[in-house]
């Protein structure tokens, strides 16, 4: 009886051990996206511990206007672009795995169309707070949801309609990741 009790737990333990092994995520490298119903964003993302994790996103849209340039104005391309970081603390590494973390987002976006002069570039710094599930429906693949509690810094391109340099958000994101 001795035996089959110590043949059960150590099956126990060795299962215990195995199962856990395959949900380290420590040195895992992900590739994906954030913000699937919105601006789609690429993201990079590398644990460095099984719980802490960094994350590199970037996006880069340019846009013409197809139309015939009206009298007196000229046509201008614009160009806008989205680079920063994300340092997150995962609480839990099951497949279940929520998260909290602070985000840095560099915007710029010079918009399209027809004007009489060119218009200006507007540069922003978005900081926040960021909180997350991810949820690994394998070792390999994961989506999840994001919000994101930002207050945005204008860096540049003072419009007169706007009184303020700074702008406070929130912003929802669906996310999925592949791992290698």
């Amino acid at each position: 009886m001795k035996k089959l009790f110590a043949v059960i737990v150590g099956g126990i333990l060795i299962f215990s051990s195995n199962a856990s092994a395959q949900n380290l995520k420590t040195g895992k490298f992900g590739l994906g996206i954030d913000g699937v119903e919105t601006t789609t964003r690429f993201a990079a993302k590398y644990y460095l511990t099984d719980q802490f994790a960094m994350e590199a996103i970037g996006w880069f849209d340019m846009s013409s206007p197809n139309s015939e340039t009206p009298e007196g104005l000229q046509k201008y391309d614009g160009v806008n672009y989205v680079i920063g970081v994300d340092a997150l603390y995962h609480f839990d590494m099951e497949n279940f795995a929520p998260y909290l973390g602070v985000e840095a987002l560099f915007n710029s976006n010079k918009p399209s169309g027809f004007y009489a002069a060119e218009p200006s570039v507007r540069n922003d710094l978005q900081v926040g707070v960021v909180l997350g599930v991810e949820y690994f429906i394998s070792n390999s693949f994961s989506i999840g949801v994001k919000e994101k509690i930002d207050t945005e810094f204008r860096l540049s391109d003072k419009s007169a309609y706007q009184n303020s340099s700074r702008h406070f958000s929130t912003k929802g994101e669906i996310t999925g990741r592949f791992y290698f």
